[in-house]
């Protein structure tokens, strides 16, 4: 198809979203709580007669009032029997409806989530892409004009004993996109199937030079396409050279025109200058997230670009849920996905309460920060997201919300969702398994050197302590381990500290307010949000 056909085919998609979902969306963000109390009665209704929706009689609650009185505030470990349960008996132990498949991430307790995904939850998906599609089409002129590169996971990456597949939330993501835009995107299936870390990355970097007219780029996280960058600096000889012998189509290696070889074979010698900006200058836009820790990478990838490129804010997303929409991607205002899951904020004073007071959309303030609860059509009922988000305006009647950090014993330096028990149960079983005694420890997340620093204080030093720490973390945590392979994460470090840090440390948290009887040594944390300084208490004559 001729790219002025192409062009007028993406119109008429267009055009169709924004009579069809773009324009009822927009009249429904004057009354969000409208659209929010008929979610709440068709989950409930559609959902009465599961295990545990007779267990909170769900048929018997008439009001959002009435719904928070009847259910606690969850997180997955109480909902992980009903979900397993339902995979293996094929019961409506959780839902109605038979999930079709699982979004796998991280859990607290070192066992992955499966985040169920149902019919229903396929069509929000679909729906949520279109208008994030339009809203884009609409926001930045001409960023469809060229080819895109989506950086994904996939949507099945393996199979439970029970036969079910499980997958990526990034990869629905992908598979949801509207086809003209999707058939833009210039990996092939096989890139994408590649589960060796370093060859999907090394054909990523090879089927975007092929290409000289990439108008989009998106990944979750700046990370990605920093590496990204890395690899192709690194490797720029060895990638032009496989694109110039023409085994187009073989082992996914693309054909590119002998102009775009030109192109890229004047720019031997100056690897080390290569930027993004050089290789597309017609790039229109970067699609990633801009919040969070991701924001403190942004400094680094900006010089990379053209000038005009934008970056647009993917928004508030994770494997349970897609949180926010942009809606207006040249501000960046993000509103909650409020067809399509029902919300819940709890100021930060009250999350630690014994009952915490919840928040509806209407009741948020702006410049407030809340812990999010959710309940989503798949069976997440008021579910704990330990996320925390700022409102940052109104559009219409919504608020808009950007997502400001994991909440406590989470840390999330490139997607790896890293919780403190992981770093417990690796760290102490490599210890006892070495005979090493470890007195006091804390793993601090540098987010700029995209690195997880280790201090302990031990009268010994192990050799490949590191090493073993890592491999002990990465059994515990799916994504830490990905992360690793890739490279978008370094090495764990460890730092060896004089005896009696522990207790400095302690006494360093009293004075600055603590109370000693409610005192917890919080053992993962970001560096940034650690007040005190290690470096005074490294043991001398010791590689750190």
């Amino acid at each position: 198809m001729s790219d002025s056909l192409q062009a007028a085919s993406l119109r008429e998609v267009m055009r169709t979203i924004e009579r069809r979902d773009w324009n009822p969306f927009m009249r429904h963000t004057n009354d969000p709580m409208e659209v929010q109390e008929t979610l709440l009665r068709r989950i409930l209704g559609r959902n009465a007669m599961t295990t545990f929706g007779r267990k909170h009689r769900f048929g018997k609650i008439r009001s959002f009032a009435e719904y928070r009185q009847a259910l606690p505030i969850l997180g997955y470990e109480e909902l992980r029997p009903y979900i397993e349960a339902q995979d293996r008996t094929r019961q409506p132990c959780l839902t109605a409806d038979q999930p079709s498949l699982f979004a796998q991430t991280s859990g607290t307790t070192g066992k992955p989530k499966y985040i169920p995904i149902l019919r229903d939850t396929r069509h929000r998906i679909r729906r949520y892409q279109r208008l994030f599609a339009f809203s884009q089409y609409q926001g930045v002129p001409g960023i469809f004009a060229g080819r895109i590169l989506v950086l994904s996971g996939q949507s099945i990456e393996g199979r439970l004993p029970t036969g079910m597949g499980y997958g990526s939330m990034s990869g629905l993501l992908f598979e949801a996109l509207p086809f003209p835009i999707q058939k833009k995107d210039v990996l092939s299936s096989y890139v994408r199937e590649l589960t060796d870390v370093r060859a999907k990355y090394w054909h990523i970097a090879a089927c975007a030079l092929a290409e000289p007219a990439l108008s989009v780029m998106a990944s979750p996280n700046p990370s990605t396409l920093l590496k990204l960058m890395e690899l192709i600096r690194e490797q720029y000889s060895d990638l032009v050279e496989a694109l110039a012998l023409r085994r187009g189509g073989v082992n996914g290696i693309p054909r590119t025109t002998d102009r775009r070889l030109a192109q890229l074979k004047e720019y031997r010698n100056y690897e080390e200058q290569l930027t993004f900006a050089n290789l597309w200058p017609d790039l229109r836009a970067v699609i990633t997230w801009t919040g969070g820790n991701c924001g403190v990478l942004l400094p680094r990838l900006k010089p990379l670009l053209p000038e005009t490129t934008a970056l647009i804010e993917m928004g508030y997303l994770s494997s349970e849920c897609l949180g926010s929409l942009n809606a207006d991607v040249v501000n960046n205002r993000c509103v909650p996905t409020f067809q399509d899951n029902l919300f819940e904020f709890v100021p930060l004073s009250e999350w630690d309460t014994a009952d915490p007071k919840t928040l509806t959309l209407q009741q948020v303030e702006v410049g407030g920060k809340y812990q999010v609860v959710v309940t989503t059509v798949a069976g997440l009922y008021r579910y704990a997201m330990n996320d925390i988000v700022e409102v940052t305006g109104l559009l219409n009647g919504t608020p808009t919300i950007r997502f400001v950090q994991k909440g406590k014993g989470v840390t999330n330096i490139t997607g790896e969702k890293l919780y403190e028990h992981h770093v417990t149960a690796g760290v102490d079983m490599v210890c006892a398994r070495l005979g090493l005694p470890c007195d006091f420890y804390i793993m601090l997340a540098e987010v700029e050197a995209q690195q997880y620093i280790l201090y302990m204080e031990s009268a010994v030093q192990a050799s490949d302590l590191e090493a073993g720490i890592e491999r002990a973390i990465a059994e515990l945590n799916v994504e830490f381990k990905t992360k690793r392979e890739s490279g978008r994460l370094k090495p764990l470090v460890i730092r060896y500290l004089c005896p009696r840090t522990g207790e400095a440390y302690r006494d360093h948290c009293l004075n600055m307010g603590q109370r000693e009887s409610q005192f917890k040594l919080v053992k993962l944390q970001y560096s940034h949000d650690c007040c005190f300084d290690f470096s005074p208490y490294l043991r001398k004559g010791l590689p750190q």
